[in-house]
């Protein structure tokens, strides 16, 4: 077994062993390659498409360049610190890891009579460019966003948080798959003990492969109840949205071929934000997180209320009397909600699957030709269709996909409970709801903080968006190391020791005075 394995010093042992493994000859894509350094044979394997071939050239060209009697001794060590001039190379002792290394782009070589390879990564992935992410848009902002390789992405969290303490560290996950996950983090914020339990999470992560990468990878850790559709972990695919929860404590994981940053922990009100309001002055930001709250409330509850109320019309007041249905359609009322929301999952399922240019098409097909015909043949009514508009306008603008997707199917599950049961039906709902939201933990935070248990300060900060300089303290239930944003330890020790006051206080102080 590759496991077992150590790296011979007969060369040709180890490319019978390799041949047999990798399917040399049989996988077009392995690239072998034979040469001679004086006396010594050389063995070289890469994967066609992820080497970068010009580069690879260089280094090869130098090294069999060199005269017989140089490289005649300890072949390797002159091969390693003279003339293998890439800075990313290294040795390996063991089988398994230099073919993991063979398999992830790198390039492999072989001396004869030596029991080491050297290992030269010269990978260059087929990759796209960041662009602007087509979930996460801004009116104004920066417009990259993360990319399917893991460098990229790690190179695009380095440019906005130049700290020494960033810390991206590599699990390889997957026997066959040896998918990379990066689990990021600030060294001196983030707590030791959040860390150290994803860590552990991801190792005793036992599977053949991930090709769903971050979703596969967030199942296995969040544990909790597996049926429970809120969303315990929050996705981004920009990077400032990442650096941002980085400063405040958290752990992301980058998972290579995924465009996705996982946050962890993460709360309610986490779902409930967007970058959009920190973009904007802040009481345009304020706004606009209402307007969103509002969007999501009628999400949840506005067909299902409305149901309620007209199913036991007797117990309106005569105000609202006019709430009924003034042609109630052949079909029954909860059955048309049912149907309606079916119909907006099915467009807008085939809304993703179709290319770009149909979609305004389908769109059009299915707001004016399905729900206009439906309503004017009779088979709904047009305030059934009215109030399940704008239950699907407030479900996407909700800023998480997954937290969208849950609220959908707990108002399915409201207007079905209202069908049977009627008002009690949707008491009985919300209480489920709220049930769920109470027992609901992401990595031992409460889902509801700062609202269960009570934080005032920090529940201020969900429901108004504050400026950023008043914004000074990190979220309490990280238990962050580092408990504010005014400096990092390091500075605070260095103005304790110089017996000198931090800027912000020297500032704050000077406008008292003023």
């Amino acid at each position: 077994m590759a496991e077992e394995k150590k790296i011979a010093r007969d060369i040709e042992e180890n490319i019978q062993y390799l041949k047999e493994l990798l399917g040399v000859g049989e996988s077009f894509d392995i690239i072998f390659r034979e040469f001679y350094i004086g006396r010594k044979k050389i063995a070289t394997y890469s994967i066609n498409a992820m080497v970068n071939d010009d580069l690879m050239s260089d280094v090869l060209e130098d090294i069999v360049a060199r005269s017989p009697e140089e490289l005649a001794v300890d072949t390797l060590d002159k091969i390693f610190y003279n003339r293998a001039t890439h800075t990313q190379t290294k040795k390996q002792e063991n089988m398994k890891e230099a073919i993991t290394s063979l398999l992830s782009g790198e390039l492999v070589m072989f001396i004869d009579g030596e029991d080491t390879c050297i290992i030269i990564d010269a990978r260059k992935y087929p990759a796209r460019m960041p662009a602007e992410s087509n979930i996460e848009k801004v009116t104004r902002g920066s417009r990259d966003s993360f990319v399917e390789t893991i460098v990229f992405n790690t190179a695009l969290i380095r440019r906005r948080l130049r700290d020494p303490r960033l810390r991206f560290e590599i699990i390889k996950v997957g026997a066959r798959s040896q998918t990379d996950i990066a689990v990021t983090y600030i060294q001196d914020i983030a707590n030791p003990n959040l860390v150290k339990k994803i860590k552990e999470k991801i190792n005793a992560i036992t599977i053949d492969g991930v090709p769903m990468a971050e979703k596969a990878i967030e199942e296995y850790i969040v544990g909790g109840f597996k049926w429970n559709p809120l969303p315990k972990v929050r996705y981004t695919e920009r990077p400032d949205v990442a650096v941002t929860h980085l400063l405040e404590g958290h752990v992301l994981l980058l998972t290579d071929t995924s465009p996705t940053a996982t946050i962890m922990p993460t709360t309610m009100f986490h779902h409930l934000q967007h970058v959009e309001e920190y973009r904007q002055n802040a009481l345009v930001g304020t706004y606009l997180r209402w307007v969103r709250i509002i969007g999501v409330l009628f999400a949840y509850l506005l067909p299902p209320l409305w149901l309620a109320m007209v199913m036991q019309n007797k117990l309106l007041p005569d105000a609202l009397a006019f709430l009924g249905p003034k042609d109630p359609g052949v079909i029954p009322i909860g059955i048309q909600f049912i149907l309606a929301e079916l119909g907006v999952e099915l467009v807008r399922m085939a809304t993703v699957h179709v290319p770009s240019a149909q979609a305004t098409s389908l769109g059009f097909i299915g707001a004016f030709m399905l729900g206009e015909i439906a309503t004017k043949v009779g088979l709904f009514a047009n305030e059934a269709v009215f109030y399940t508009a704008i239950a699907a306008v407030g479900s996407f603008a909700t800023p998480s996909v997954e937290f969208s997707m849950a609220l959908r199917l707990f108002r399915m599950l409201n207007v079905i409970l209202v069908m049977l049961f009627k008002l009690p039906g949707l008491v009985v709902g919300i209480i489920i709801f709220l049930l769920t939201l109470g027992f609901t933990k992401s990595f031992g935070v409460p889902y509801l903080w700062p609202l269960i248990p009570l934080n005032l300060a920090a529940l201020k900060d969900m429901f108004v968006r504050m400026p950023i300089p008043t914004k000074v303290m990190r979220p309490a239930m990280l238990k962050p190391l580092d408990q504010d944003h005014i400096a990092g330890p390091s500075d605070k020790q260095e103005a304790k020791a110089q017996g000198t006051k931090q800027p912000q206080q020297d500032d704050a102080e000077e406008d008292k005075e003023l």
